[in-house]
C-alpha cells in the first residue's frame, strides 16, 4: 500500500466508523446478515482493500463460513456464494448495469469494459468482435506462435546458467502477444533483460493501485496533474505508465491524422474495426475512448493468461505423476519436437486440455467479484428480495472453490476433467465471466494457453527453484506474496 493512500486513511474523519442505529435496523437490507459495521459505512471494506492491500476476498471467505451464503459487505451492497446467485447475477437476461464505483477506478470509462452503459458497451463489443472471433483467432495464429518460439528461446537461455523468473517471462510473452495481436506492434518485453520490461511493472503495480483510486478519487485527479519528475520521484513505478501512454498516445494519433497507414499494417488490428470508414460519424470513438480501450486490452490481455500459465507450471511441476502424463501425451503426439503443432491439434490432447482447465480453474481469472446493481426494479435473487440500487456480486472463486461441484477443490488435479461427469464440470467453469459482458477475448485465451502450455512442456523441463512452497495449501497461504515480489524461479533444461 503507498504512503499516500495510508495518509488519506489516517484523515478519515473519525465520524466515518460511528455505528448508525437507523441504517442497523430500517435499511432495506436489514434482514440481511454481515458484519455492523459494514452495514453503516464502506469504509470498512475499504481498510482490507487498501490498507490489507487487497486482502477482502480472503476476509470474505470468513463472513460467508459465518453468516451464510448471502451476506451484507457495505451500506448497499450484498455478496452472495452460491451457484444460483452467480448464474442469476451474470445472467444473459440479466438488467443488472455494472457499478460505476469500481469501474470509473481504472479510468477506462470509454472502453468495452468501463462502458456502465449495456447499450454502449453491446456497440463497442459488436465493432470488436470480428478480431477476437475463433476464425480471426486461427488467421493470427502465427503472430502468437512467434511470440511463444520467443519465449521458449529466451528461457532455455537460461539453460547452463542461473535460474530463469518465469513470472516475468510468461507475463513477458503475454504482453508481447497482445500487443502484437491488437496493434502489430510490440514493446518486445521478452527481449528485455531478466524481462523486467518498466511497462510490464507498471501494470503489474497498477493492479493495487486501483484499491486506493476506488475509495479516494481524488487522489487521481491530483497525480494526474503532478509534473511528471515529481511523481516519478513519488512513485517511480509511474515512469511505466507515462511511456505506455506516450507509446499508445503517439500511435492513436498517427493513425487519426493518416488513417491510410493501417493498409499497411501486418494484420487487422483494433483500429480497423475502431475506425473503420464505414462507421457513421458519431459512432466514430473519440481519442480517450480509443485510449482507453487500447489500455483495456492491454491490461487484460497480459496478466490473466500470464497468471495462469504460471499457475499451471507451478502445480504440474510439483506433481511427478502428471508432469510425466502430460509430457508423454505431449511426447507421443508431437514426436518432432522442431516440427510445429497448431492450436487445433493440441486442444484435441485430452490431458493437456484437462490440464489447461485445472490451471484456470485455480488461477480463477477475475478473484475480485465483479459488483452489478440491481435495476431497474426489485429482484429476487437465490429466494432472497433484493431492492433495486442495491450493488450486488458473486465472486468466481466461491464457484470454482466450491466443494459441492469440484471434489477436494484445492486440489490441482486434472483427471477431474476426464471423468464421466466431466461435462457438467463445465457448467460451473467460469473463468471468463457470463452473460452480455462475459470476456471479449476468450477464443484468443484459449489459443494462447494451448500454444503456452504445450510448447513449453514440450520444449523445457523446470525444477522449481526456492519458493518454499510445499502443497496448495502453502500454495493459497503465501503464493500471492510470492507473486507481488515477482519471484517464481526455476531450473531448466531443454527436451529433444
Amino acid at each position: 500500500m503507498s504512503l499516500l493512500a495510508l495518509g488519506a486513511f489516517c484523515v478519515l474523519p473519525a465520524a466515518l466508523i460511528v455505528l448508525s442505529a437507523e441504517v442497523l435496523n430500517r435499511g432495506p437490507l436489514k434482514d440481511i446478515p454481515g458484519p455492523r459495521l459494514a452495514r453503516c459505512t464502506r469504509w470498512y471494506r475499504a481498510y482490507f482493500d487498501v490498507l490489507c492491500d487487497g486482502g477482502f476476498l480472503k476476509h470474505l471467505q470468513g463472513l460467508h463460513a459465518r453468516y451464510g451464503p448471502v451476506v451484507q459487505i457495505g451500506p448497499k451492497e450484498v455478496h452472495f456464494s452460491d451457484v444460483a446467485a452467480f448464474h442469476s447475477i451474470y445472467s444473459s437476461r440479466s438488467t443488472f448495469t455494472k457499478d460505476p464505483a469500481l469501474y470509473n477506478a481504472f479510468k477506462q470509462d470509454l472502453s468495452s469494459f468501463g462502458f456502465v452503459d449495456p447499450h454502449k458497451a453491446k456497440q463497442r463489443r459488436d465493432l470488436l468482435g470480428p478480431l477476437f472471433s475463433r476464425r480471426a483467432t486461427l488467421d493470427l495464429e502465427c503472430t502468437i506462435q512467434e511470440k511463444v518460439d520467443k519465449l521458449v528461446s529466451r528461457i532455455l537461455s537460461y539453460e547452463n546458467g542461473g535460474p530463469c523468473n518465469l513470472f516475468m517471462a510468461f507475463r513477458s510473452a503475454t504482453l508481447d502477444i497482445i500487443t502484437s495481436y491488437c496493434f502489430a506492434q510490440s514493446f518486445d518485453a521478452l527481449d528485455h533483460p531478466n524481462f523486467h520490461h518498466p511497462i510490464l511493472s507498471a501494470i503489474l503495480s497498477g493492479v493495487t493501485a486501483i484499491w486506493t483510486f476506488k475509495y479516494f478519487p481524488s487522489l487521481y485527479f491530483i497525480a494526474d496533474r503532478m509534473p511528471g519528475w515529481l511523481i516519478h520521484r513519488i512513485l517511480p513505478v509511474s515512469k511505466g505508465y507515462t511511456d505506455l501512454f506516450a507509446f499508445l498516445s503517439r500511435h492513436i494519433d498517427s493513425i487519426i491524422a493518416d488513417p491510410s497507414q493501417l493498409d499497411t499494417a501486418d494484420h487487422q488490428t483494433i483500429y480497423h474495426h475502431l475506425l473503420h470508414p464505414n462507421l457513421a460519424k458519431h459512432d466514430v470513438p473519440s481519442r480517450k475512448s480509443l485510449l482507453d480501450e487500447s489500455l483495456t486490452l492491454l491490461g487484460a490481455g497480459s496478466e490473466t493468461v500470464g497468471n495462469v500459465v504460471t499457475t499451471g507450471v507451478f502445480h504440474v511441476t510439483r506433481d511427478e505423476r502428471i508432469s510425466r502424463t502430460l509430457r508423454a501425451e505431449l511426447d507421443q503426439e508431437w514426436p518432432d519436437v522442431h516440427a510445429r503443432m497448431n492450436y487445433q491439434a493440441l486442444e484435441k490432447l485430452p490431458y493437456l486440455t484437462a490440464v489447461i482447465k485445472e490451471s484456470v480453474r485455480l488461477a480463477h481469472g477475475v478473484v475480485t467479484p465483479i459488483p452489478r446493481v440491481v435495476g431497474p426494479s426489485d429482484a429476487f435473487i437465490a429466494g432472497v428480495h433484493i431492492p433495486a440500487g442495491t450493488v450486488v456480486s458473486s465472486g468466481i472463486t466461491f464457484i470454482h472453490e466450491n466443494p459441492d461441484i469440484f471434489e477436494d477443490p484445492q486440489k490441482f488435479w486434472p483427471e477431474r476433467w476426464l471423468k464421466k461427469d466431466g461435462i457438467s464440470n463445465d457448467n460451473f467453469f467460469v473463468p471468463f465471466s457470463k452473460g452480455p459482458r462475459m470476456c471479449l477475448g476468450v477464443n484468443l485465451a484459449w489459443c494462447e494457453l494451448y500454444l503456452l502450455f504445450g510448447n513449453t512442456f514440450r520444449k523445457v523441463d523446470f525444477r522449481i527453484h526456492e519458493t518454499g512452497l510445499e502443497d496448495f495449501s502453502d500454495f493459497q497461504e503465501h503464493w500471492l506474496p510470492v507473486f507481488r515480489r515477482r519471484q517464481f524461479q526455476a531450473f531448466v533444461k531443454g527436451r529433444g
